[in-house]
């Protein structure tokens, strides 16, 4: 439960940190280019199309049948003519005419708009502020005077586009000292914007009746539908008179060059490399006026929501599930953010694509990180207890390869040495303590033993009253396992006599000593158990020869069979003994004993053996109490060799 707690209160604390880092980027806008770049990738067409919209264009048929331009405006006197005759509601000009031409043309063109009574021209503007405020005009171009005179509105046709040169958005409206001009598409499609003010709100503006989404910087973002989305008229057909009168009836009409040629080009979100005419520009704008379908950035507080719970559901998968099933789950959230993304763009609501997607790299980042730190701790710390129990090989075996443990560990057989240890008068000696008592000197002994056998790089098998097993050779092989158990066993005895002669005021501690019996031989090592408990142990006839020479070994005194003797080498001292008669072998065991400093090796009269049914660990030892009784029966009982101080004897062969 601790362990849950924990890792939901990280997870938690990693989706606050992301959601203030996230805050704080949105409030000092980082990231708001790569914003509008991932954004264009959501214009995937589909988007309402109004259709009264229909653009005339003066394109390369036009301008090859026509005549270069500019044209004389007497040909767009003809154009209007056309167009009103048609029926057309209302007529946009994507063309400037800021400069006097010839009179007659000059009065042509006025003629045919005052007789068609439907004509916006186009003004431009070059301006200094930036968004978040109307626009101020600094250099204002409107039509010449008897032209403007003659329209129904004049409205701007500039655009906004960003660093990148991509088009996006235009200014609804342009302040041009004192007089709010409006965009050529809100005033084709709002007739109000030649008869009625315009008001100005925090997030949009109010022409007629009809409220304009904008924001806060009062530009209209373009919501922009495929290339081949509006129908497209020819002018040279229209002024031939090529055009059926019901393509054109009723129908909101803006005139524009479209010929490559004539650089009227911009980059848009749909078409970054060649870009669309600019009166395809204002035909999307006037779309998304005519259909009121508004592109509305999603508000700080829901990007922020979506941050927080993205960065929590990636964090708690991280820390909850399987390590390779998170990074599926944070797949998985990016990939249902990016399809919410989608759906909400039609409903005209622009998600945030750079912090979300980045909040689930971070948090599954910063989770992972905590995972593997937890871990390692918890590692470190289970590790530290569970080697306690367990042999510290064994451990680092396991957590190297939890699932394969048992695998790892499988049963076989190799040779090795097993050393078994027991204190000498310590059953006496606690017979009538106190158990805690007895407890802390048997801890303070089996430490002192335990801490031989690691000295060594041996494993502690397992612990039997003041008995300690161990064995060399497992689970890593080791080449010099009989040197290792057999030092082990001196030290062995060395500690417990410093442990011994440290507390000389407990009578608890006045043990005799320890005795070790250590065997060399082939073993059968493995996880040995049920499918609840494996014990990692070793078991055969040399773990039961171990058991039997430590049932015969004095205090301070380590006795070795002869397969460890011929293991040893040159590297000891080691003395004669009395053979070992061991219950179920034909012929005695021959064994020897390890001299100490200041120990001799005793001599051996004929015949003379020792004689011993007591074996530590073995299935058909005799009960702790007889072995107890065993081990400490006084001198001069059957099976007991005394050390007699005489001059060394040659090592037997």
């Amino acid at each position: 439960m601790r362990t849950v707690r924990f890792r939901a209160l990280t997870s938690i604390l990693i989706a606050i940190a992301l959601t203030l880092g996230a805050w704080l980027g949105l409030s000092l806008k980082i990231f708001s280019g790569q914003q509008l770049r991932l954004a264009d990738a959501l214009f995937a067409g589909g988007q309402p199309i109004d259709a009264r919209i229909v653009v005339i264009a003066i394109d390369d048929k036009s301008l090859e049948k026509r005549g270069q331009w500019p044209w004389d405006r007497t040909l767009h006197a003809t154009l209007i003519d056309r167009l009103a005759a048609a029926g057309v509601a209302r007529i946009g000009y994507d063309v400037l005419f800021t400069e006097a031409s010839s009179a007659p043309a000059d009065q042509a063109l006025r003629g045919a708009m005052q007789r068609a009574g439907t004509v916006v021209l186009a003004a431009a503007a070059t301006f200094g502020t930036r968004p978040g405020a109307i626009l101020t005009a600094t250099a204002y171009q409107p039509p010449i005077e008897p032209l403007a005179a003659a329209a129904l509105a004049v409205a701007h046709v500039n655009v906004f586009p960003d660093k990148d040169g991509v088009v996006r958005s235009m200014p609804a409206v342009l302040d041009a000292g004192g007089t709010l001009i409006p965009a050529l598409s809100i005033a084709l499609v709002e007739p109000a914007a030649s008869t009625e003010p315009i008001t100005v709100r925090p997030e949009g503006i109010i022409v007629g009746t009809r409220f304009i989404r904008t924001g806060e910087a009062h530009l209209l973002e373009v919501n922009y539908a495929d290339k081949d989305a509006f129908s497209v008229v020819s002018a040279t057909d229209v002024m031939d008179g090529r055009v059926p009168r019901e393509t054109l009836q009723g129908k909101i009409v803006l005139v524009g060059v479209t010929a490559v040629g004539l650089g009227d080009q911009k980059l848009t979100p749909i078409d970054k490399s060649d870009g669309l005419p600019g009166v395809l520009v204002h035909a999307n704008a006037a779309n998304t006026v005519a259909t009121q379908n508004y592109l509305i950035p999603e508000s700080r507080a829901t990007t922020l929501a979506a941050v927080f719970l993205l960065a929590l559901m990636t964090a708690l998968a991280v820390a909850f599930l399987r390590i390779w099933l998170s990074p599926v789950m944070a797949f998985g959230l990016g990939a249902a953010y990016a399809w919410i993304s989608f759906v909400r763009f039609d409903d005209s609501r622009v998600g945030n694509l750079v912090y979300p997607p980045v909040t689930i790299v971070l948090a599954y980042m910063a989770a992972l990180a905590v995972r593997y730190l937890t871990e390692f701790r918890e590692r470190h710390r289970v590790t530290q207890v569970f080697a306690r129990y367990v042999a510290k090989d064994v451990v680092d075996e396991v957590l190297a390869a939890p699932e394969g443990a048992v695998a790892t560990l499988a049963g076989a057989s190799r040779p090795m040495s097993v050393l078994f240890a027991d204190l000498r008068g310590f059953t006496s000696a606690s017979e009538n303590a106190k158990p805690e008592e007895v407890v802390a000197a048997l801890n303070i002994y089996l430490d002192a033993m335990t801490q031989a056998v690691v000295d060594e790089q041996g494993t502690v098998d397992k612990f039997m009253g003041d008995c300690v097993m161990a064995f060399w050779g497992a689970p890593r092989p080791e080449p010099e396992h009989a040197q290792r158990a057999v030092r082990a066993g001196v030290r062995m005895l060395d500690n417990i006599d410093k442990a011994i002669k440290e507390r000389p005021e407990t009578a608890l501690l006045r043990v005799k000593g320890c005795g070790v019996g250590i065997a060399t031989g082939d073993v059968v090592v493995g996880n040995i158990g049920s499918q609840q408990r494996l014990d990692y142990t070793v078991i055969g006839d040399t773990v039961n020869t171990a058991s039997r020479l430590c049932g015969v070994a004095d205090a301070g005194t380590v006795i070795v069979a002869d397969g460890t003797r011929k293991a040893l080498g040159e590297d000891f001292r080691l003395g004669d003994m009395p053979s070992l008669n061991v219950k179920g072998k034909a012929a005695p065991l021959r064994v020897y004993q390890v001299l100490r400093e200041g120990q001799h090796s005793r001599t051996i009269a004929a015949g003379e053996t020792m004689e011993t049914e007591a074996a530590k660990g073995s299935f058909d030892a005799p009960a702790p109490a007889e072995l107890a009784s065993e081990r400490d029966r006084k001198p001069g009982a059957a099976g007991y060799a005394p050390i007699e101080p005489v001059t060394d004897h040659p090592r037997s062969s």
